[in-house]
């Protein structure tokens, strides 16, 4: 039963595409590199938390089926997708801290060194981030004002 995983990886591409169309045309009359990069970056964050989302209302939805009908089969699985979301929002929380981490470093030495194409990187690396965070969380707004009943 993986349903909602497949509906929130379509709805994730399919917000993720238009999003990263607006940001490609812009980078293509801007001629912004940085631009370029963060528009694949954002469709493919917009496909994989559709696909999260989806997986978490999948675990939920085989957890309570296999909870009440007593199947223990289904239970676990519900449990195994449901444990596995989590391991992806930690994975993700993870990473989010070790680029932070990575950027301060980078600021700090290249400040340090008085290094301008070393601090302009890091502008710019932190930048793209913020876009492609700010783009992918659109999906996860999405999905707030969807209001499916199960």
């Amino acid at each position: 039963m993986d349903l909602f995983q497949k509906i929130g990886e379509g709805t994730g591409a399919l917000i993720g595409g238009g999003i990263s169309s607006v940001v490609n045309l812009v980078a293509e009359v801007t001629d912004a590199q940085v631009l370029r990069e963060a528009g694949q970056e954002i469709f493919d964050g917009n496909k994989q938390a559709g696909r999260t989302a989806g997986r978490a209302v999948d675990g939920l939805a085989e957890a309570a089926h296999g909870f009440f009908s007593k199947d223990d089969r289904q239970l676990t699985d519900g449990k195994d997708k449901l444990a596995d979301v989590a391991r992806t929002a930690v994975d993700s929380v993870k990473n989010t801290v070790d680029f932070a981490a990575k950027q301060v470093n980078e600021a700090y030495e290249g400040g340090k060194e008085m290094d301008g194409k070393r601090l302009l990187k890091v502008a710019r690396n932190t930048g793209k981030a913020l876009v492609v965070s700010a783009a992918v969380v659109s999906v996860m707004q999405v999905g707030k004002l969807t209001k499916i009943k199960l």
